[in-house]
């Protein structure tokens, strides 16, 4: 695979040659002229523009074509593709230089910005860049060589990509960890580079087609949000999501699953957790397990008990009874309020209307439940205890978020 580039001008024509043909990254026979003689490149770019009087604005034009690492080519044959590839300029003088000196073969490639036979400058667009990559696809194909997608838009999905997606989701849905997706895949033919210190996933088709999954314009199988599929268990936690679904539902998808996952981790990140509040999932000890083994914080717990439990009910519950006591200390600043305000009941404050009492609540949040009744407290509190302790993201089994 050869990725194509034009590189931003940085320095004279002088320059940029003097850098390209270092020969400390590059040797005598790894520099040849298209067009021209590799030695003599400078003054011929030169003569050209005065010769039709253009010798003003751009000089030339920087092209570089990469090649992957894993590429089955030696240098020569970068130089051969490079040469070649340097052909598709008809009437431009290029100069073609191979670097050995990095663990990606390349070629740089400058161009002159004048054509010898017409005159003419050469400019750059969207449709010129869209052919070069198509010619830069064809020697790839000519030396066996995988390609990549010539222009990736997300509105126009060719069949071949549509495939990948879907036989990324099937092996999704069969696997438990990475190791296995690879596998998985390879088995219906699909290559997967999948590194820890490479920030995409770069897939390779049957057809020697390599697409990165950013390129693919699918949430669900962006690297970050698969990583957390496969931590969270990928196919098992999948199938305790299905068991869980209430009879009659449609059973979730590897997409439910990966966007649930991602949703609850990015509202974790965010402090968001507004959007949970009209369901609670439940995890089972197996998946607490795995999440504090990713440094994941628990806020908040509640526990799952048998209303007809009396003994589980009676356990002690140091959180409970934390709770209990924020409410005691609670009523005594109440209390103290109320004592305090006794104390200054031969001071009136003038006018005082409806707006200034709402200021007052305002001022002290426990004013509006002074004269709050205490029947029934008790077990308002325990409610209020079963609704307010929970998890902040959910799952399967005995807690909850």
């Amino acid at each position: 695979m050869a990725n194509v580039k034009f590189v931003a001008v940085s320095r004279g024509l002088s320059g940029i040659v003097d850098y390209v043909t270092n020969r400390e990254k590059a040797t005598d026979k790894l520099i040849t002229g298209v067009n021209c003689v590799a030695r003599t490149a400078v003054h011929e770019f030169e003569a050209v523009k005065k010769q039709f009087h253009k010798t003003d604005g751009r000089a030339y034009y920087h092209i570089v074509q990469a090649f992957a690492p894993d590429d089955p080519v030696d240098f020569e044959t970068v130089h051969q593709i490079g040469l070649e590839f340097a052909t598709h300029f008809k009437g431009y003088q290029c100069l073609v230089a191979t670097h050995m000196n990095t663990k990606h073969k390349h070629n740089h490639i400058i161009m002159n910005s004048v054509n010898f036979e017409t005159g003419m400058k050469f400019h750059q667009s969207a449709k010129e860049m869209r052919m070069v990559k198509e010619f830069n696809n064809e020697l790839c194909r000519k030396y066996g060589l995988s390609i990549t997608e010539t222009k990736a838009d997300p509105f126009y999905v060719p069949k071949w990509k549509d495939e990948l997606k879907d036989a990324i989701r099937q092996a999704m849905e069969c696997s438990n960890t990475r190791e296995e997706f690879i596998v998985e895949m390879e088995s219906m033919g699909y290559g997967v580079k999948w590194e820890p210190n490479q920030k995409y996933i770069t897939y390779t088709t049957p057809d020697n087609i390599r697409c990165r999954d950013n390129k693919l314009f699918d949430q669900t199988l962006l690297r970050g949000n698969m990583e957390l599929y496969f931590a969270m268990g990928g196919a098992a936690y999948l199938e305790q999501r299905r068991d869980a679904a209430e009879y009659g539902n449609q059973l979730p998808t590897v997409d439910d699953a990966v966007y649930g996952v991602a949703s609850i981790f990015d509202a974790m990140l965010t402090g968001d957790n507004d959007r949970f509040h009209l369901e609670t999932v439940h995890h089972s000890d197996r998946e607490i397990l795995m999440l504090l083994r990713m440094g994941k914080k628990l806020e908040r717990v509640v526990r799952v008990v048998d209303d007809d439990d009396e003994q589980q009910k009676k356990k002690y519950d140091p959180a409970k009874e934390l709770y209990y006591a924020s409410l005691l200390l609670g009523d005594l600043l109440r209390t103290e309020r109320k004592q305090r305000q006794e104390q200054e009941d031969d001071y009136e404050y003038p006018d005082m209307d409806e707006s200034n009492t709402q200021q007052e609540i305002l001022d002290d949040p426990y004013a509006a439940y002074d004269e709050e009744p205490e029947e029934d407290l008790e077990e308002e509190q325990d409610m209020e205890y079963q609704q307010y302790h929970g998890f902040g993201f959910g799952g399967m089994g005995g807690m909850s978020m």
